[in-house]
């Protein structure tokens, strides 16, 4: 008896011990299975959705707000503009095995708009435009939040669990109103200006790296200061504030778009402020002007524009990325000299051609005049090349705007890159980069 018991008791042992190890007896389809499953049930398990943010790759913090729902359809604000901030939109979203699991935005959404290869849109380069994924590797999925990386681009996308509020603040136009703010880009002029506890502040607006550029006068000293700004439900936040003495900047709120004076309302600090358009800088670079002509000249290099010239509020105004081929718009300082010994400057269209980029569309200037008071003037030579019909247009405006009596004012927006904004109106300019 007490035999057979023992061997009861080892039997029972045993198959207590196979029941324990019968999870490892799942194939992988079956387990790659269940855990979509539990993604898609803490996708589609909160009420109110989820805020999520993106960092693209030109350095911008997008805020988006997801609803998913059990059949495969995603409901969408973002804080791209204030379209986007105001209509929610439909389209349809996958959770799909790929090594591992993977979110897919598979129709055309707000993310899409982010990432759309065609630079117009979004204000990217073309070809990638805010370099942002449609595609998702789901990492690690906690209680409240999930948190994903883009298959191609690395982008970070993190989601967190809303509640009503949130999704009101949606959904009531708090955030549209927020999203006035990017009405700055109607006004006209380069020059951004608005006045705060006796200091009047120029602002330069880079949307597509969501980065603000700050000068003041203090002590008689132009003041500078960059930070990365980004949105809320409150407005628009600061990620440094802008410290100037006694005074400290977070960010500004309460927007007000006057389209008749293409001026922008706002609050700062809790006081009334307006941001309007100038036509000069408020300090002028004096040297600005020579330090980007002989950065190039010196090193034998050049610099180069993918979109030519903003004029009146147009990005691209004459069309030039529509030339056939079109690769970018060159400026090659002391490119060679004439049969009079005579430097010359070569403005042109650089284009892809069949063995490479070539510069078959030119004009030439002689040495640019610098003033006294911070501009440049460049004078005409002539055109340097034969002119095909289809870029004959956008070359001859393009030339023709270069050439301006009034010139231009520059300034430096980073270690290799200047605009040049015309000393007329400063309602037109062009973006260098070397």
């Amino acid at each position: 008896m007490k035999r057979i018991l023992s061997l009861l008791l080892i039997a029972g042992l045993f198959s207590a011990c196979q029941k324990d190890e019968s999870p490892f007896d799942k194939g992988p389809d079956e387990r790659i299975n269940e855990t979509l499953a539990s993604y898609e049930q803490a996708l589609v398990s909160s009420p109110a959705g989820w805020n999520a943010t993106i960092i693209t790759g030109t350095g911008g913090l997008f805020n988006f707000h997801f609803r998913f729902n059990a059949s495969n359809r995603v409901f969408m604000f973002s804080d791209f503009n204030q379209e986007t901030a105001g209509t929610e939109k439909e389209s349809s979203y996958r959770l799909k095995s790929l090594q591992q699991p993977v979110l897919m935005f598979d129709t055309y959404s707000y993310i899409h708009l982010l990432g759309d290869p065609t630079g117009s849109v979004n204000g990217g380069q073309n070809g990638e435009g805010l370099k942002v994924d449609f595609e998702y590797s789901l990492d690690t999925l906690y209680a409240d939040s999930i948190i994903l990386t883009g298959r191609f681009y690395g982008t970070r996308l993190k989601l967190i669990k809303s509640d009503q509020a949130d999704l009101d603040a949606w959904q009531n136009g708090i955030w549209e109103n927020n999203l006035a703010f990017l009405n700055i880009s109607e006004i006209l002029e380069y020059f951004k200006r608005f006045s705060h506890a006796g200091v009047t502040y120029e602002m330069l607006i880079d949307e597509t790296s969501r980065t603000i550029l700050f000068h003041w006068v203090s002590g008689g000293t132009l003041r500078t200061f960059v930070t990365s700004y980004y949105f809320d439900n409150t407005g628009l936040v600061l990620q440094e504030p802008l410290v100037n003495g006694n005074t400290t900047i977070t960010g500004f709120d309460h927007f007000d778009w006057n389209d008749n004076n293409k001026t922008l309302d706002m609050q700062v600090n809790g006081q009334d402020a307006t941001i309007a358009g100038a036509t000069a800088p408020l300090r002028t670079d004096l040297g600005a002007p020579r330090r980007w002509w002989e950065a190039a000249a010196n090193a034998g290099s050049y610099w180069i524009s993918p979109t030519g010239f903003h004029v009146n509020g147009v990005d691209d105004a004459y069309h030039v990325t529509e030339v056939p081929n079109y690769y970018f718009t060159i400026f090659w300082p002391a490119y060679g000299r004439t049969q009079d010994n005579v430097v010359v400057d070569i403005l042109g269209f650089v284009t892809q051609e069949i063995g490479g980029l070539a510069l078959n569309i030119a004009a030439g200037y002689r040495p640019p005049n610098f003033t006294s008071d911070g501009r440049v003037v460049f004078p005409f030579l002539d055109v340097l090349t034969d002119v095909p019909p289809e870029a004959k247009d956008a070359f001859e405006k393009t030339y023709q705007k270069f050439s301006e009596a009034e010139g231009f004012y520059f300034v430096q927006t980073g270690a290799s890159s200047y605009d040049m904004v015309a000393a007329s109106d400063a309602r037109s300019w062009i973006s260098w980069v070397r």
